[in-house]
């Protein structure tokens, strides 16, 4: 990756629980990504919006309040250039979802990995 911003992808945290999007932005940052942070599926959409075609990829939490990540996928889905969907979970899924699903807890490494794997797919498109 390059150190020029213009060029960084652009990564979008939906996560309600503040320390753990605390934790997740810090480890995307220090990966050379732009972070962007969001607690809930609608404050997402208002980033997710006007980023349309720009995002490299959105973590998710599969449960959070309010729209869980499954029908926040959906609204992304309709954008003119959709982003990848990361999601993250602490139970067990029993649905099918539109994109790889991390089971918390996870450590750094791992999240990093999937992340990279990723954003890596989505630059070879």
């Amino acid at each position: 990756m390059t150190s020029d911003a213009s060029n960084k992808q652009i990564v979008l945290v939906v996560e309600d629980d503040p320390m753990l999007r605390g934790i997740l932005a810090e480890a995307l940052a220090g990966e050379a990504l732009v972070v962007l942070t969001a607690a809930t599926g609608e404050e997402a959409l208002a980033i997710a919006g006007p980023l349309d075609g720009q995002l490299g990829l959105v973590v998710t939490d599969v449960l959070p309040p309010h729209m869980d990540g499954l029908e926040l996928a959906d609204h992304l889905a309709g954008l003119s250039c959709p982003p990848p969907v990361l999601f993250i979970s602490g139970v067990k899924v029993e649905r099918t979802l539109p994109g790889p699903v991390l089971a918390k807890p996870f450590g750094p490494v791992a999240f990093l990995e999937q992340v990279g794997r990723m954003l890596t797919v989505v630059q070879q498109d």
